[in-house]
């Protein structure tokens, strides 16, 4: 039942259209721009009618040439928010005005807001209607600008600007590299559209540090709108790890196979020095054996005194 005012009033409406006169239109803003996930405010009015009483509707086109959707419809009596989410809510001023806020903005709120206006008491019934406004959403980018060393042993870096969420697809970014030289992938063209709507791409060169004292600064500029983004990045220079040339390899190994087969002529000749095994084992019987005097050998006989 607590409806029932709005659907009377529709049905008032409806019935009375066809009898009501067309007064002086609404001023409502031909563009609005406003940034994705933030709030904004349509504003539509009506400077000449200073209407004591009046009713408000507002309606979304959607970019296609249909009536559109009514969003909400204001009365005296109140508010009706024809959205579950209460994303869109709106105000009456007393200079015969209405605004719309809508909040959370995302891409698929682009399009046209059209408001109208109905004015019953006194009679008789005047319908306003404004022109309509473009909602126009936008999406400022993210960058991320990185390197990473090549494969090879080479004075050269492969620099990485990735360009992420950003809407429209219309897009400037540029790779610039304050010493050396780069070369600019083919592929840097390409722009993928996300499931939300949004856009990336990715730019990426190859640089060369070779001519450059210490490295060289890297930097990805990103422009959209009248929105700039500068990332910058430090390359260092690459330590030369270039080969040695072969007759100095081929050098160094004889020299090094020389030293080893030295040593171990060395290691021979102190090894035959040495005492062999079984000359040890002669040695150590004869001192450790008892010597026989009736032997009459291993002992000098000695004369007794008298």
């Amino acid at each position: 039942m607590e409806w029932l005012p709005f659907s009377l009033y529709l049905l008032g409406t409806g019935l009375c259209r066809a009898a009501s006169t067309q007064g002086p239109g609404l001023d409502q803003p031909s563009a609005v721009k406003a940034r994705r996930g933030e709030s904004v405010t349509l504003p539509c009015s009506c400077d000449v009618c200073n209407y004591p009483d009046f009713h408000s509707e507002w309606h979304f086109a959607g970019g296609n040439s249909g009536p559109g959707t009514i969003l909400t419809v204001k009365t005296t009596i109140g508010s009706k928010h024809l959205d579950p989410q209460c994303k869109f809510s709106m105000m009456h001023q007393r200079n015969s005005s209405s605004l719309l806020l809508i909040k959370n903005l995302q891409i698929n709120d682009q399009g046209t807001y059209v408001c109208t206006m109905i004015k019953n008491v006194p009679p008789p019934m005047v319908i306003l209607k404004g022109p309509g406004t473009q909602l126009e959403v936008y999406a400022l980018p993210k960058v991320w600008l990185s390197a990473s060393p090549s494969e090879a042993a080479l004075p050269m870096a492969l620099v990485t600007c990735e360009v992420r969420d950003f809407y429209p697809q219309s897009l400037y970014a540029i790779l610039n590299a304050a010493c050396g030289g780069y070369a600019v992938l083919a592929d840097n063209a390409s722009v993928v559209m996300t499931g939300d709507g949004t856009f990336n791409t990715t730019l990426q060169a190859w640089v060369n540090v070779t001519d450059c004292q210490n490295g060289t600064e890297v930097t990805c500029l990103v422009r959209q709108l009248t929105a700039e983004t500068h990332r910058i990045l430090w390359i260092p220079r690459a330590k030369n790890k270039a080969l040695l040339p072969v007759p100095i390899i081929l050098i160094r190994f004889i020299f090094g196979g020389a030293v080893v087969l030295w040593f171990i002529f060395l290691l021979g000749c102190f090894m035959k020095s040495l005492p062999g095994p079984a000359a040890a084992l002669s040695s150590l019987h004869n001192a450790s054996h008892p010597v026989d005097p009736q032997a009459g050998g291993g002992r000098a006989d000695v004369p007794e005194l008298e």
